[in-house]
């Protein structure tokens, strides 16, 4: 068994030893830039406190990008200096939350009751709107909030109630014989041009329209909200008993109706992109890694994303470092980028593609990377049989590195799939093995495993020059 072991290990010597033997020059030099103690540096600054996760969208976001557009520039690399992009940067704007939960959404209404302001706070997890309204206005009672045209049964009618606050009673009155919903109500008390709708409702009434809710679409910021005899009662003037005898277009108390900013619609933010230019050919190879992650809950729990993903946004960086301490000068043009907001749903790739600054036809090849710090060395992988020229870089450098690569794996979301849709032909690097921190607060520099990472970067440099100079 000692011989045959000693024979296998010979021979797997000779294998990596004839392997190695493949190298060209140039790709030896390369490799021996690829310094993983560097990566390592850029992981632990990505996910120092001061970045606090790297939200899309956040001062933090914008922090770290910054650090990224020194970096490739301190490196020497150039800008696009195309259409579209400002220097480094590609500028585009993205719905950005405001809250971490849609929980923590509160609506305030504050009155005056024998001239003590009162304020009552509901909860509004059911807003889909943008928030930050800061409503004022009286209050009209328009009894059940019905208009009906079957029996011409109408609340409204010589009512103007634009601009104010509507008041009406759950239920109906038994003159209308068919149940009549709270979304219609809401409906119709915006098309009358109301401002705010509140619904006396009833203790024990069950029914999804009797809670604090906000239409998604053009009236998501139309609030709804639901509150009890004793509120109603005070807002009109009257015992809690006495509701159903108010008189409709009833004026009450004065009402100031706020919630709380729940989203930037335009928040800015940015993709980073740099390039190597291309000796001889207009034709562009790629590499890319989003660099965002989920942000903090709070100071004492952040969520760094050292695996997702300063890992990929570390070796991306490290090949175009390698490349530039080589000396080399590549055939194509290589694009390195940082995309913006992928953990948000792509934006940055997303909005790369539909806005190119270049032809997407003309990158011939592109490697996107996510999560390739924890597990072991070896890749999960796509985009063999859908681009078996563009895979054959990767594959051949899998090989001559000895590193396993698990073709056409289904894998998660990221940024490849923007590519992936636009026909480009692209692979998506994922580390095999366990990455049993993925979206949690432990996913930190701690866990990071240089042999991993080192393997990552020497695959990903080995497979961007070789597509660089074929």
């Amino acid at each position: 068994m000692r011989v045959l072991l000693l024979a296998l290990s010979f021979l797997l010597f000779l294998s990596a030893h004839s392997a190695m033997g493949a190298l060209t020059h140039d790709e030896r030099a390369l490799l021996a830039q690829v310094d993983v103690s560097h990566m390592m540096h850029i992981i632990q600054r990505l996910c120092a406190d001061d970045f606090a996760g790297r939200k899309a969208g956040s001062p933090q976001s914008f922090q770290a990008g910054d650090y990224l557009l020194s970096e490739y520039k301190g490196y020497g690399l150039s800008p696009l200096g195309l259409p579209g992009i400002e220097g480094y940067k590609q500028v585009l704007t993205m719905r950005y939350s405001l809250v971490d939960s849609m929980d923590q959404i509160k609506a305030r209404l504050s009155f005056p009751i024998q001239g003590v302001e009162k304020t009552k706070t509901f909860s509004y997890s059911g807003y889909n709107g943008r928030g930050g309204l800061d409503l004022r206005s009286k209050v009209v009672f328009v009894g059940y909030g019905i208009e009906d045209t079957n029996t011409g049964y109408d609340d409204y009618r010589g009512l103007d109630v634009k601009g104010k606050v509507v008041l009406w009673l759950s239920g109906r009155p038994g003159k209308v014989k068919k149940e009549v919903s709270g979304a219609q109500k809401m409906l119709t008390a915006y098309q009358h041009g109301a401002c705010a709708c509140l619904i006396c409702r009833s203790s024990g009434i069950k029914d999804n329209w009797g809670t604090n809710v906000g239409l998604s679409g053009s009236i998501a910021d139309f609030p709804y909200i639901a509150v009890d005899e004793k509120v109603t009662g005070e807002l009109m003037g009257v015992k809690g008993s006495s509701l159903t005898g108010l008189a409709i277009g009833r004026v009450g108390a004065a009402v100031r109706l706020s919630i709380p900013p729940v989203c930037d619609p335009d928040r800015k933010t940015y993709n980073i992109l740099a390039e190597v230019p291309g000796s001889t050919s207009e034709e562009v190879v790629m590499v890319g890694a989003h660099y965002d992650h989920l942000g903090e809950r709070s100071p004492k729990e952040i969520f760094r994303g050292a695996d997702d993903n300063a890992s990929g946004t570390s070796v991306v960086l490290e090949t175009a470092r390698a490349i530039m301490r080589a000396g080399l000068h590549p055939k194509r043009t290589i694009i390195f980028a940082s995309w913006t907001g992928e953990e948000a749903g792509l934006v940055g790739s997303n909005y790369f593609v539909a806005n190119p600054p270049f032809p997407l036809s003309s990158i011939v090849s592109n490697i996107e990377l996510d999560m390739v710090g924890e597990g072991i060395p070896g890749f999960m992988t796509t985009g063999k049989r859908a681009y078996p020229k563009h895979y054959a870089y990767l594959e051949s450098s899998g090989k001559d590195l000895g590193l396993p690569l698990n073709a056409d794996q289904r894998l998660g979301a990221s940024d490849y799939l923007a590519f992936v849709r636009k026909e480009v032909p692209t692979s998506l690097l994922f580390s095999m093995g366990e990455h049993p921190y993925y979206h949690t607060s432990r996913d930190n520099p701690a866990f990071i495993s240089p042999k991993v990472l080192e393997s990552a970067g020497r695959l990903t440099a080995l497979a961007i020059w070789r597509a660089a100079n074929d």
